[in-house]
C-alpha cells in the first residue's frame, strides 16, 4: 500500500507492492513455491527489504531456497536480487557474493514483468552452482591458524563492523557442535549477521560470501 514517488522522463520508481506481486507471478508459474516471506522497509517506506525462503527441486534436506531482495524509490540504490539458501538448523542466511540474478535501476527502460523473468530464470541457474560450492566449503577442513586467518581478512575488509570479532570468534570455537569446516566458520559468521538491521545484513550477507568464494562461475551470463 506504500505508494511510489512520482516518475521522471528518466526515473521510474516501481511500488514495493507491484514488485512482490510481479516476483510471486514469476516464481509460481515456474512451479516454485514461497515457504515464507520477511519484508522489511526503511526511511518511511522508501527502501524495502525482503528475503523468500523457497521450495524448489534439488533442496538438500538441511537448507531450502532463498532469494533476497532489495530496492529504494530513493534514488539511493538500484533494484537488486541476491541468490542464496536458508540454513534450517541455526536460521542463517547464505547469499552468494554476486547479486547475480538481478541489478537493474529505476530507469524508463525498466520492464517490471519481463525484466523479474529473465531474474528468475538467472536465479534458477545460479543457484546449482551455489548449492555445489556450499557442498566443497562443507568439505574443506579448516585448521585454527586458517580459521583465523579468515576471520582477520574477513573484518579487515570491513564485512562485519569489529563488534561483532568476538561473537564470530565465541561461535566458531567455543560454540557446542560446530563443524571445523569453512561452511562452519561460514555459519559462524552468518549467526553474528543476524543480529543486525537488514540494511547492512543484506550487504554483510554478499560480502562474505566473496571472501568464502560463493561466486558466479566465469562464463555465465549475469
Amino acid at each position: 500500500q506504500i505508494p511510489p514517488p512520482l516518475p521522471t522522463a528518466t526515473w521510474k520508481p516501481i511500488a514495493h507492492g507491484d514488485l512482490i506481486q510481479a516476483i510471486d507471478r514469476q516464481l509460481m508459474v515456474r512451479g516454485i513455491t514461497i515457504l515464507e516471506e520477511k519484508l522489511a522497509i526503511q526511511r518511511e517506506g522508501a527502501r524495502l527489504f525482503g528475503v523468500l525462503d523457497l521450495s524448489i527441486e534439488g533442496d538438500m534436506p538441511e537448507f531450502c531456497a532463498a532469494m533476497g531482495i532489495r530496492t529504494a524509490n530513493d534514488r539511493s540504490m538500484a533494484l537488486e536480487i541476491a541468490v542464496g539458501v536458508k540454513v534450517f538448523v541455526c536460521d542463517n542466511l547464505c547469499f552468494s557474493g554476486d547479486l547475480i540474478a538481478l541489478r537493474r535501476k529505476h530507469t524508463s527502460k525498466f520492464n517490471l514483468n519481463a525484466d523479474i523473468s529473465i531474474a528468475i530464470d538467472r536465479y534458477q541457474e545460479h543457484l546449482g552452482t551455489l548449492r555445489g560450492q556450499i557442498g566443497e566449503l562443507k568439505g574443506q577442513a579448516l585448521g585454527a591458524s586458517d580459521a583465523k586467518l579468515l576471520m582477520f581478512d574477513a573484518f579487515a575488509k570491513e564485512v562485519l563492523p569489529i563488534r561483532f570479532f568476538h561473537v564470530v570468534l565465541s561461535n566458531y570455537f567455543h560454540e557446542g557442535g560446530t563443524e571445523q569446516t569453512a561452511w562452519g566458520l561460514h555459519n559462524a559468521f552468518t549467526r553474528a549477521i543476524k543480529q543486525m538491521a537488514p540494511a547492512p545484513a543484506f550487504t554483510a550477507a554478499t560480502k562474505l560470501g566473496r571472501i568464502f568464494g560463493l561466486r558466479k562461475e566465469a562464463g555465465n551470463g549475469g
